[in-house]
Parts: structure tokens; sequence; C-alpha cells
């Protein structure tokens, strides 16, 4: 099953719907709460958000190696400065803050299942496989990047 679903969803996909079953869930199970600090939390994890990912695609872009997640094969280098010192997935992390920030918003803990979920998922079907494919390909160098930088944060 892993491998039938390895990078076969766009990442983007898979963050559109873990973002709609989070306002499903809120509509469908009412109950939402007011959370402290809302706006500052909210303008804090999309502000970050935003920082991760577009230092992220500006380093890919910089060091001219692909940014399509579905072919990571086609990577033409390891990438370690950076964002990535910090994390070997900064893009995923930052769409991770955007669901966190929008269960903040709405104050519906339910979402919170999907949150972990969309996790579940990247780690499984998409970072993992990436893993691999770029262990495969740029073998000892990529090896110690995995020793030394966290997968997710």
């Amino acid at each position: 099953m892993t491998e039938r679903l390895a990078l076969k969803v766009p990442p983007v996909i898979v963050f559109v719907v873990a973002l709609m079953l989070i306002h499903l869930g809120s509509w469908w199970l009412p109950g939402s709460v007011e959370l402290p600090f809302r706006w500052g939390v909210v303008i804090g994890c999309l502000l970050l958000s935003g920082w991760l990912g577009l230092s992220a695609l500006f380093t890919f872009y910089r060091v001219r190696t692909t940014v399509n997640p579905v072919r990571p094969d086609l990577a033409a280098t390891v990438v370690t400065h950076g964002v990535f010192r910090f994390s070997r997935n900064p893009m995923y992390l930052g769409l991770v803050l955007i669901l966190i920030a929008d269960v903040y918003w709405l104050g519906s803990f339910i979402g919170l299942i999907w949150i972990i979920g969309f996790v579940m998922y990247m780690t499984y079907f998409q970072i993992i496989p990436e893993e691999r494919i770029l262990a495969a390909r740029f073998g000892e160098p990529y090896r110690v990047y995995l020793q030394r930088v966290r997968r997710w944060l």
C-alpha cells in the first residue's frame, strides 16, 4: 500500500484536502472555543510559514535544483544550508503551520486530528520515499545530513 501511494499525490493536494476536512469538521461538530491571543498566534504561524516556504524555494532556485515534490529523482544537489539547517522539510513544515493557524483561528480541536493525519501521510507517503531516493542518489553526504538535521523540526 505504501509503495502505491508514495509520491503520487502532490503535497499541495494533500494540504488542501486537510484544510477542507478541518473546515468540514468545524461545521459538522460545532463547539469552537475562543482561544487566547488568536490574532497573534495565527499571524505568527502564517508569517513563519511564509518565511520557511519562501526561504526554501529561493534556496532551491539558487542552487538550481528541482522543487517538484513528486520527482525527487531530478534533484541536482543536497541542500543543507539556509532553512535546511533546521528542518529537512521546511516547506512541509510551513504547510503544517498554516493548518495550525487555521485550527487555532476556528478554535475547533477536531482539526488537530487532520493535522496529525497530514503529518502522518506526508511522512510515510512523501518524505520517507523522498529520503530513500535522495539517499540512493547522493549517498554518504545525504546520510550524514539525515543524521544531523531532523525530519520536521
